[in-house]
């Protein structure tokens, strides 16, 4: 089904946890927005005015494709890799029902579970620390999210029909995530590119948004629409200079390389330099896809 065969190293939903962990808080105070309490990108579509409407781009775009195709009361809907529950305080307040989300790290159930109860939310929101592949078989959702979180996933392909068991008929699965692409397939510096931007941000499935639908019909979920956003990412900012050279200074050495991707800090400097090249090469692509159940 898929061309490109997934490779998620053994211990790698550990290595997910202690990467988030390790992260979460200075994601926080670097964010491109800060105090919006969002760890995902800004989005500058056309109307978008300042950075805190970019951060709450792909909320907004996301809220617009499940409203309508929930209950208007007492809806279900379950946020996939969670973070620090950003999304589903946006969700809380625009979508009648009960917003649950799963995260697989203890640091961000921790700030979401503490940021609901500043809200007024707890009533509403919740949210569990878990494997996001291993959640009990009920309750059935109405809809579920997922922002640059399934890209973490040892397997995608096994991800969907849990994801689909747990969706009720009708029910819409949204996903915003990087996507490769077939540009330059076989290319020796697209290869090497995306390897680092699969180990330092532990990317365990890498597939193209045609591979993500071919899986999907399989496991019993049909594409309702593709939008690429990448045109809207605003990429090259100083900061994204400064660390490719750094990460740049690591590439001399090429075992210092190989050791300090294993540090959560560093990972994340490694694998976002790589995102940074592949993105702007168009090797990969930043998509909002919406699946429906049957």
């Amino acid at each position: 089904m898929s061309s490109t065969p997934e490779r998620a190293p053994s211990g790698h939903v550990d290595r997910v946890a202690d990467y988030y962990d390790d992260n979460t808080r200075r994601f926080l105070l670097v964010a491109e927005s800060p105090g919006s309490d969002a760890i995902h990108r800004g989005v500058w579509t056309p109307d978008v005015a300042n950075a805190a409407e970019a951060m709450d781009t792909v909320n907004r775009l996301m809220i617009e494709r499940v409203r309508g195709y929930v209950p208007v009361d007492g809806a279900r809907v379950l946020d996939l890799g969670c973070g620090v529950g950003g999304t589903m305080v946006r969700l809380a307040h625009e979508v009648d029902g009960l917003i649950s989300g799963v995260t697989i790290s203890r640091v961000q159930a921790d700030i979401a579970a503490k940021r609901f109860a500043r809200e007024g939310l707890t009533d509403r929101c919740d949210v569990i620390c878990a494997d996001f592949a291993e959640l009990p078989a009920r309750p059935h959702y109405d809809a579920m999210v997922a922002v640059e979180a399934v890209v973490h996933s040892p397997s995608l392909e096994n991800l969907l029909p849990s994801l689909v068991e747990r969706l009720r008929p009708g029910g819409r699965l949204i996903l915003c995530d990087d996507w490769m692409t077939d540009k330059d397939r076989g290319l020796a510096a697209r290869e090497r590119c995306l390897d680092q931007f699969r180990a330092g941000w532990r990317v365990g499935s890498l597939h193209s948004v045609a591979e993500l639908a071919a899986m999907s019909e399989c496991a019993g979920l049909r594409l309702v629409e593709d939008l690429d956003l990448t045109p809207y990412l605003r990429l090259g900012r100083p900061r994204d200079r400064l660390i490719k050279l750094a990460v740049g200074a690591t590439a001399v050495v090429p075992r210092l390389r190989e050791r300090i991707v294993e540090m959560p800090f560093w990972a994340n400097m490694i694998g976002g330099s790589a995102l940074q090249v592949g993105l702007s090469r168009r090797w990969l692509e930043y998509h909002l896809v919406v699946l429906e159940k049957a």
